[in-house]
Formats: structure tokens, C-alpha cells, sequence
């Protein structure tokens, strides 16, 4: 893509560009918000210290600069952002808009790391102009990074302190590879930032392989902005800068050779503290996985379904909804008519879309996913929408939807909305995890609950497929669960997923799936299902969600025999008995080929009866389960669906039945997942 760059003069605006560069990308143009005052401002969004040195920035680079003036006013300081009028969010949308007018370009580079804040706001002006932004610094680990950019020859020091650890007359003027050992010692002692994140200092790139000639500062002056004993606030002002060209003169690929810069899949092969290292072994290469083979579901293989919509209000505000379907043959109809009926229960129940936290849409062709998705973009427009997972099942009705909706009734806070639900929205490309442009969140975090949208293995920096087979593409789906949980709050990561769904293409992935899995995971009750396809050709997608609390969850399993048919039962409930989860699997001990009636009540009665376990008095439990079926076992479910209706009359049932290629293995009719949340 052709990437504008925005630039302040420092380390990270100026180790993005070569991030991009490194991505495939080609920087055609720099930008900068320049200090209405040409002095220091307070700006919550850029950085205005060193501002001196951007034309000759550009120059060095041979590059043209688009500059305008901002007065760096916040008007709108809430975790999400609306177009406001004299914000200074508005002059990064005047300049953007500006250079349209003048060159052509389809992304923007951004140097952020941590800012959420930062993120929104480019997001939102980005969006508005139809333009991907590009921010591959973002959530690194900053002891990582900084020692990436010294050894990838970004030469910068540091022109602005303000945090407690780092001494204005001391430390100004100072390079980044000399400070960089003080830096993580004042990182262990005081929790600094290693990268200055969060405003602890500011920096001004004079030299790195970007440039043809280096900066060279030839009169700067002190100043003392803030006198305090703890944390001093000083910065440097620069008088007179100048260029000194480089020799010898090299083109840019020759600068960049021999460094350590990584591509978006060196990324993904990355290693860190918290995870296992990705590279595949032998054995991963060489074992009994078929990767070529990406479905095991016959042509021809759709079923028939007939079940209504219905929904269930816990005493706590969660709004469980289930089972909707359109008898429409068109796809976009079907969907149309399905979200009509979506709004309707939730419009009875006090809900809106902007309530939902969670959407499974199963539909029967992928190759429907892109017509289908406009119509999903027409309702979910708001700014923070559910997350959200889709496949492809083998059934003839175009959609299936379910949802879990939570309408919270603690008072909104100016500006940050509910005070109980925080959504992770991120909409730019990084070398995290995949970004969400489109119509779904990553999570979304209610209480103590974190839901997930349905990961598959996209490589983060290009959002291509990763190559490798199914036990690459498992590892980067467990990866990213973990990335996304850790963003969402620091004390969370794979370790605390409580209930999930794996969707594979074939039966020859499960065994590698659950092998990952269960080495990552601490007592997850996971379903493994086949399903006839899933985006972007992926083999794997995994829906899940996770618990703060998950070490204050039990684990217990279970099973019986009905005749000639076991069931099998995996259990977690908390300690207060609160929340409640099960998977009960129901399967043949003789090579039975139909599944009777008595088997499936018992079956049946056995998860409400586990669910609700220590609450048998409380009427108002609200049970929600998906029922998963083996199309190749049970064609007709309409007798399955009766004795659902029918203990619905006794128990608040919330159900939807899903039709699958197969099940975790062949002996298997049906998979019950189900949950209880007060």
C-alpha cells in the first residue's frame, strides 16, 4: 500500500515507517500536526516537543511533508470518539484530507504502542477517509522493542523527561542505546515505561537507515517546564539544526540490508515469557495431519430445520437468545429477516443491538460471507458492536443466529458509556493480533466475563492465512486468544478460558487442536466440531470465553449409560455457584445407529439438572444451551426439538439445534453446551 507516515520526530513514528517498509509497504508522504504557538502544548494526541526538526526529517528522507497547525484542544476525552467540532482529533482529519486532495495513498503509519486513546481517535479519523491505518509497534513488549529499534539502527535521543527516574539536566541530549540499560533499571525500580510510553519522555530522531543524511543538532536550549522534586519536567528546545549527508551514498534497500528487520511472518514466529515458542517440529511437519485436505463435507449435505426463535432474561440482566431462523430461500432475505426478528425480542426485553455482547452466525455457504456481511454492516453500525463468530454448517436455511445480550443497570459515566462493559475495537493492522475492520469486536468485557470473537490463524501484519497446516494455524488461533485477553486486562490470558467451541474442517484436526489446547488451557470444557467451511478458508476457529476468576472454577466429569447409549458430562462451576457450564456429549456403546427418545430426555435432563445443581428451587435460572448434531447420524431433529419444547414448560430453556458434519469422534450423535450465568 502507499502509506502516509505520520511523523513527530521521535523513535516510534519514525520505527513504524520502517515496520511498513519491512511489511511491503511504500511511504510516499510524511505528516505532522504542528504547536499552534510553535512551542510545547499539552496535547493528549501528539507530540509537540522537537517539532523544529521535521522538514529537515523530510528532507532526509527525500519526502514531501504536509504540515498544519493544531492548538492540541481535547474535547472529547472518553474512551470513544464522534466527530467534534475545534477537537484536535478534527485537524489530523483536515490534514489527511488535504493530502488526498493532493496524492494518491491508501494507508497511514502511526507510531503508537499502548494509547488506547491514540488508536480511537486515528481509527476513527481513518475510517471516515476510507484509509487503513498501520500501527506495528502496537501492544509490543517495550524491553522488545527497544532493544529491537537500537539494533535496527534507529539513532535517537531523549529531548523531554517527565517521570520520576529520569533527571531533565542529567539525562536530556542523551542517546537511546546509552540510556537504554537505565531505562529497564528504572522499569524494575519505579514501573517506567521502557519506551517512554504514556509520556515519561520524548525523543528526536537524528539519524536511522530511513535517512540519506543524518540531523546534527548545532544549538539547543534547556528548559526547566516544571520544577518538581519528584518528577521534573524538562525539554530541550532546538535552535538550529542542520543535514549532514551520509557517505557513502546508498539507496534505500542498501541501508536496510543486513538488519534485523522482520517481515509479518517473522512475527508470528516470534517467542516470548508468556508463550511457546511457534516454529513447527518435525514431528508437527511430518506427522499424520492431511493438510491438504480442508473439508471432509459432502456436496451435497444440507438439512432441514425447523425450530423457532426464543429467548430467556436472567435476574442479572443477561438476555440469552436462541434459535432464529428465516423460512426466506434468498440468503439476504433470510438475514434481513432474522435480525427483524433479533430486534424484536431484544426491543420487548428493554434491549438493543448495542446491548449484545455476542453473536454466533451460522450460515450455509461461505461463499454467501461477503453479501451477507454488508447486510450484518447495515445494523451493526454503532461504535463498539458484538463479537462475533461464523461458519458454515451443512443445513439448507440460509442463517442461524443466536445471541447473548446484557443490558446493565449501573449509571452511564460521562463520556466512557456503560461502567460495567468495556469493548477491544481494534481496527489497525499490527503485529498483535488480527484487526477487526468490519462489524464485530475482538472482546468485549462485562463484570468478570470476557467474550471473544471466533479466532481463526490470519497473520496479524498482512491478514493472510498462516501457512503450515492445521497445528500452525492452531498455535496462532491460541496465540491471538491470549494476546486479546491480555489486552483486556493484564491479570487474564488463555489460561482463564472457561467454556469454548473449536470449529475445524476435518476430523484429523481435532487431535492436534485438543493436544494445543489442553497444553494451554487450565481445565477449559472445549467442543470439537466439523463444520462444511469457515472464512477465508481457514481450518480452525475457535469461539471461547474466559472468567477473571477461572481458579475460583471447578472441574468435574461425569458420565452414565442409558441403555445402549453413554453420556458423557464435563462440569465448571464457580464457587459462589453463580455460573455454571457444561458439555455433555451423548454417543453409542453397541455401534447403535439412531438415537431414541428416552436417551436424548435423559440426556437432556442430566445437563439442567448439572447446571442448576445447588439452585434446584431458584425458578428464575435461565439455561442456555447449543446443540450440536452429527448430520450424518441425525437427519431429522423435530423429535429432538419437541422434548426441548416441552421441558421448556418446566425449566427456562434457551436453545439452538446446530447441524454439523461430525463430532469429536464417530460414536457421537450429539454434543450438548450449555451455560448458566445469574
Amino acid at each position: 500500500m502507499r502509506v502516509v507516515a505520520l511523523v513527530s520526530g521521535g523513535k516510534d513514528s519514525t520505527f513504524n515507517m520502517m515496520q511498513c517498509i519491512a511489511a511491503g509497504h511504500n511511504i510516499v508522504a510524511l505528516a505532522n500536526l504542528v504547536p499552534h504557538n510553535k512551542t510545547e502544548i499539552d496535547s493528549y494526541m501528539y507530540q509537540s516537543v522537537g517539532h523544529e526538526a521535521i522538514d529537515l526529517i523530510a528532507q532526509a528522507m527525500e519526502l514531501p511533508i504536509f504540515k498544519k497547525l493544531t492548538f492540541g484542544v481535547s474535547k472529547k476525552k472518553g474512551k470513544t470518539y464522534a466527530p467534534c467540532e475545534n477537537d484536535e482529533v478534527e485537524d489530523l482529519y483536515a490534514l489527511l484530507q488535504e493530502i488526498k486532495n493532493e496524492i494518491e495513498f491508501d494507508a497511514v503509519s502511526i507510531g503508537a504502542i499502548l494509547s488506547d486513546y491514540q488508536r480511537v481517535r486515528v481509527e476513527n479519523v481513518c475510517i471516515r477517509l476510507n484509509l487503513t491505518p498501520l500501527a506495528y509497534l502496537w501492544q509490543r513488549n517495550q524491553g522488545e522493542l527497544l532493544d529491537e529499534m537500537i539494533k535496527c539502527e534507529v539513532d535517537a535521543i531523549l529531548i523531554k523527561v517527565a517521570t520520576l527516574g529520569l533527571e531533565p539536566k542529567k539525562h536530556l541530549g542523551r542517546s537511546l542505546s546509552l540510556m537504554q540499560p537505565h531505562l529497564t533499571a528504572m522499569h524494575e525500580k519505579y514501573g517506567l515505561n521502557v519506551c517512554g510510553e504514556g509520556g515519561e519522555y520524548e525523543t528526536l530522531t537524528l539519524d536511522c537507515p530511513l535517512f540519506k543524511s543524518r540531523l546534527v543538532v548545532e544549538n539547543s536550549v534547556f528548559i526547566m517546564h516544571q520544577n518538581d522534586p519528584i518528577a521534573p519536567v524538562g525539554y530541550l528546545k532546538f535552535d538550529k539544526l542542520a543535514l549532514e549527508v551520509k557517505l557513502p551514498v546508498l539507496d534505500l534497500e542498501s541501508r536496510l540490508d543486513g538488519l534485523p528487520l522482520k517481515d509479518s511472518y517473522g512475527y508470528v514466529t516470534e517467542s516470548s515469557d508468556e508463550e511457546t515458542p511457534f516454529e513447527l517440529s518435525n514431528e508437527d511437519q511430518d506427522g499424520e495431519v492431511n493438510n491438504t485436505v480442508t473439508s471432509e463435507a459432502p456436496l451435497d449435505l444440507k438439512l432441514e430445520i425447523f425450530q423457532r426463535e426464543n429467548y430467556g432474561l436472567s435476574k442479572e440482566g443477561w438476555l440469552w437468545i436462541g434459535g432464529i431462523q428465516s423460512d426466506i430461500d434468498d440468503p439476504g432475505g433470510a438475514l434481513e429477516d432474522a435480525i427483524t426478528k433479533l430486534k424484536l425480542i431484544l426491543e420487548e426485553n428493554d434491549h438493543t443491538l448495542e446491548d449484545i455482547c455476542s453473536i454466533k452466525l451460522y450460515i450455509s455457504d461461505m461463499s454467501l460471507f461477503s453479501h451477507l456481511n454488508k447486510i450484518y454492516v447495515k445494523n451493526f453500525r454503532h461504535v463498539n458492536p458484538a463479537t462475533r463468530a461464523c461458519v458454515q454448517i451443512p443445513v439448507k436455511t440460509p442463517v442461524i443466529i443466536e445471541a447473548l445480550s446484557f443490558k446493565t443497570s449501573s449509571p452511564i459515566q460521562d463520556g466512557d458509556g456503560d461502567s460495567e462493559r468495556n469493548t477491544m475495537h481494534v481496527q489497525t493492522v499490527s503485529h498483535w493480533a488480527p484487526c477487526n475492520i468490519g462489524p464485530y469486536s475482538q472482546a468485549i468485557k462485562i463484570r468478570d466475563f470476557i467474550y471473544l470473537a471466533g479466532q481463526i490463524a490470519l497473520i496479524p501484519g498482512n491478514m493472510e492465512m498462516v501457512p503450515g497446516g492445521i497445528k500452525a494455524q492452531c498455535k496462532l488461533v491460541v496465540r491471538h486468544i491470549d494476546r486479546i485477553l491480555r489486552a483486556m486486562d493484564a491479570g487474564i490470558n488463555v489460561r482463564d478460558v472457561v467454556q469454548g467451541i473449536c470449529f475445524v474442517t476435518h476430523s484429523s484436526f481435532i487431535n492436534p487442536a485438543r493436544k494445543h489446547w489442553e497444553s494451554r488451557t487450565n481445565n477449559a470444557i472445549v467442543e470439537y466440531v466439523v463444520v462444511s467451511g469457515l472464512p477465508r478458508g481457514a481450518l480452525i476457529e475457535c469461539h471461547v470465553w474466559a472468567h477473571k476468576h477461572n481458579n475460583q472454577f471447578e472441574y468435574e466429569e461425569r458420565g452414565k449409560c442409558v441403555g445402549k447409549y453413554s453420556i458423557l458430562l464435563y462440569r465448571r462451576v464457580n464457587y459462589d455457584n453463580n455460573i455454571s457450564a457444561i458439555v455433555c456429549q451423548v454417543g453409542s456403546v453397541d455401534n447403535v445407529e439412531t438415537l431414541d427418545e428416552e436417551a436424548f430426555f435423559e440426556a437432556l435432563s442430566y445437563s439442567i439438572d448439572k447446571l442448576k445443581q445447588g439452585l434446584e428451587n431458584d425458578s428464575l435460572c435461565v439455561f442456555n444451551l447449543t446443540i450440536f448434531y452429527a448430520a450424518s447420524k441425525l437427519e431429522d431433529v423435530s423429535f429432538l426439538i419437541e422434548i426441548v419444547q416441552k421441558m421448556s414448560e418446566k425449566e427456562r430453556l434457551v436453545y439452538t439445534f446446530v447441524p454439523v458434519v461430525k463430532l469429536k469422534n464417530e460414536r457421537l450423535f450429539l454434543s450438548i453446551c450449555g451455560i448458566r450465568n445469574q
